[in-house]
């Protein structure tokens, strides 16, 4: 009997099975115990779309609870400049409501308290006092908070320099002990430290949500697939670490795909073509289509050869595609170079310590060169 499908691609959601992190978690254990022990070292997840800092919180919160500390996630939506920092801070306060436990009574007493009306109140006061009364409330030694997403701040970036503040102050340091994890997109912490320098001073505790390693990816789908009836065929495996690059979504998209390609329990080269296309078109239905649209078509001409060569090219080689060779076009060769830096800028593309431009991931790569002319 085969089992349905145990691949989990949607995003936010825990995969059944949380593969890797050995070092992440082991960082995340010691940040723990120190806490415990009074020396507070407040940590940042970094890590791009995909990258799986939503599961890696959710395996802190699971941690920290088995060690007997109550943890809140709070998940962060996107504010826009609309909004101040008092209704982020504010956001922030209820998501910790709802996460922490206590009773009826202590949740309205504490809304009451940090109210959004008082809109002429200083939230850092507000948060502080909150944070205050919040910790009364609580019979633990430690308490943990996990801010995800706190990219969807850049609009209010303030409201990061208002925590580290608040988090700093005296009273909360004597009278409190709440260890705050982060998560963000490297781009957006990059943001508020060129904007609020005191920032990436305060939070200089940083793990990297990097992409799984191929032993990793293979045992992950292993464990997935284990008691559902289905098999993977070893060439299957190696190629979705090859096509995927490890990057932990993908892997559970493509992985999705290809379970529901089985015939007779078995997945193999014959369901590749099929299961990677329709992978493709998901994630430019989820993604990728929102990322092309930030290129100009100029620059989409580059990104088409970059995807199409599978490989770094620096300048010089971009250069004499466009003069001579199939490639060879009307095209603006004196401004290649700053067409590059654009998709640089735009997180399109990465460049190397010897100036070479590639497309970092591999999957994007893919539908660039397979759907972006479509």
């Amino acid at each position: 009997m085969i089992s349905p499908n145990p691949f989990t691609p949607q995003s936010g959601w825990e995969p059944k099975i949380f593969g890797g992190r050995n070092q992440e978690l082991g960082v995340f254990e010691s940040s723990l115990s120190d806490a415990a022990n009074e020396k507070l070292s407040h940590l940042v997840v970094l890590g791009e779309w995909g990258a799986g800092k939503t599961s890696l919180l959710k395996q802190f919160r699971r941690i920290s609870q088995e060690k007997g500390f109550p943890a809140a996630f709070c998940g962060i939506s996107k504010f826009t400049e609309k909004n101040k920092a008092l209704d982020a801070i504010h956001l922030i306060a209820e998501e910790m409501l709802m996460g922490f436990p206590k009773t009826e009574k202590v949740q309205k007493d504490l809304l009451e308290l940090f109210s959004k009306r008082k809109s002429l109140s200083n939230p850092q006061m507000q948060f502080t006092k909150f944070l205050l009364e919040l910790w009364r409330s609580l019979d633990t030694q430690l308490a943990v908070v996990l801010l995800d997403d706190t990219q969807n701040l850049i609009e209010i970036s303030n409201t990061i320099d208002i925590l580290r503040a608040v988090l700093s102050a005296e009273d909360v340091i004597k009278n409190a002990r709440f260890l705050f994890v982060l998560s963000s997109t490297p781009a957006g912490w990059a943001s508020f430290i060129d904007k609020h320098d005191p920032v990436g001073r305060f939070f200089k505790k940083r793990l990297n949500a990097d992409n799984l390693k191929p032993a990793e990816v293979t045992a992950t789908i292993d464990m997935t697939l284990k008691g559902t009836g289905v098999e993977f065929e070893e060439s299957i495996k190696k190629n979705i670490f090859e096509y995927t690059g490890g990057h932990p979504y993908e892997v559970q998209l493509l992985a999705s795909h290809l379970y529901d390609s089985q015939i007779e329990g078995v997945v193999n080269a014959g369901a590749w073509d099929s299961a990677s296309n329709n992978t493709l078109k998901e994630l430019g239905r989820d993604y990728f289509d929102f990322l092309l649209s930030k290129a100009s078509d100029r620059e989409k001409d580059l990104l088409s050869i970059l995807a199409e060569e599978k490989r770094p090219l620096t300048i010089k080689d971009f250069t004499t595609m466009m003069i001579v060779g199939k490639r060879a076009k009307k095209f603006p060769i004196a401004n290649i170079k700053n067409f590059l830096y654009r998709l640089e800028e735009k997180g399109l593309v990465k460049r190397m310590e010897n100036g070479s431009f590639f497309i970092q991931d591999l999957m994007f790569g893919e539908f660039i060169a397979k759907f972006a002319s479509e």
